[in-house]
């Protein structure tokens, strides 16, 4: 990913020459060869992106056949296309990726997106590596030995992939109307890894034995020291992953521990703890010089309406109402 460009940003074009195009294309994705074969007069490069830390997120569309060539990219790719069809071949496979069958591509093999009807576009998530062996270690909890190699096809029907389609589903409402979640560095890593977490749960793979074996719970000494860090200092933690490893567990085996000792998840009570600092900052704040907002904000909240209803639950009143209430 162009390392000039913010996560968050949700880029929009539509390109009828095919040089510029090319160049859209690499500063979009990856240095890469544009051949078109079908009308000329049809092309129009239409391409609409999200970024977020170690994923790219995009529609593309050509109006008519072409052949793109894409030097090896050091990110994983699963690809599919909700309308028309194009066939993906790669060093391991030569697949025909439609809406619901898709393709996973590796890092580091040079692809050719080709068969494209004039009808057709693709749709794609890419995946730093870096960024989905750390998901994978965060699962696991330990480092691993080998690349991660995901079965080539991608079943979108299958139900085992419920939880990716869910993510894609929400990567998708944020391409189409972005919200503050993804421009947050905290909420844009937290989209980030749930889709990464995603992806290693649902897309069988060489590990997929080892994510999936049931994990006994970490001792109560290991959610303990969970616990102090999120007391001490609850906006240091953005993911439960950075918790398992601050406390040197995986996180299924901590989420399991929280569950065992105090009957609730690691995240849940990190959006406890920062709302008891927010209660407390609300109760002596002065109305005259400080919002709602600005506090909610500083403590990790940046969607006021889910914020109010969070603090009604657990303080029976509105944050308006307590910041009203003036000093006690």
């Amino acid at each position: 990913m162009p390392s000039d460009i913010s996560h968050g940003l949700v880029e929009k074009m539509s390109i009828a020459h095919p040089e510029a195009a090319l160049q859209a294309i690499t500063q979009a994705y990856a240095p890469s060869k544009l051949d078109v074969f079908g009308t000329a007069g049809d092309f129009d490069l239409r391409l609409h992106v999200l970024r977020l830390p170690g994923i790219t997120y995009g529609h593309i569309q050509f109006g008519t056949d072409v052949r793109v060539t894409a030097l090896p990219p050091s990110c994983y790719v699963v690809c599919f296309a909700p309308t028309g069809g194009v066939r993906v071949a790669a060093t391991r496979t030569n697949q025909q990726v439609t809406g619901q069958r898709g393709a996973v591509l590796y890092p580091h093999e040079a692809t050719f997106f080709e068969d494209w009807s004039p009808a057709s576009e693709l749709v794609s998530l890419r995946i730093e590596d870096d960024h989905l062996e750390r998901g994978l270690v965060q699962l696991i909890g330990h480092p691993i030995r080998e690349p991660i190699r995901f079965e080539a096809g991608c079943d979108l029907e299958n139900a085992q992939t419920a939880s990716f389609r869910r993510a894609l589903q929400l990567l998708e409402a944020e391409l189409q109307n972005p919200s503050a979640l993804a421009h947050d560095d905290r909420g844009a890593e937290l989209l980030a890894d749930f889709v990464t977490t995603s992806l290693l749960l649902s897309q069988p793979n060489n590990y997929s034995e080892m994510i999936h074996k049931p994990r006994k719970a970490v001792p109560l000494g290991a959610v303990r020291a969970a616990q102090e860090l999120m007391d001490a200092d609850p906006m240091s933690i953005n993911t439960v992953g950075e918790l398992a490893n601050r406390v040197h567990t995986s996180v299924r085996s901590l989420e399991q521990g929280f569950r065992t000792h105090l009957d609730t998840t690691p995240m849940t009570y990190l959006r406890r703890t920062r709302l008891a600092h927010a209660h407390r900052e609300l109760q002596v704040a002065a109305s005259s010089n400080c919002t709602v907002r600005r506090i909610a904000h500083r403590w990790g909240f940046q969607h006021l309406g889910r914020f109010a209803r969070c603090y009604r639950e657990a303080f029976g009143e509105l944050p308006a109402e307590t910041l009203r209430s003036g000093r006690r």
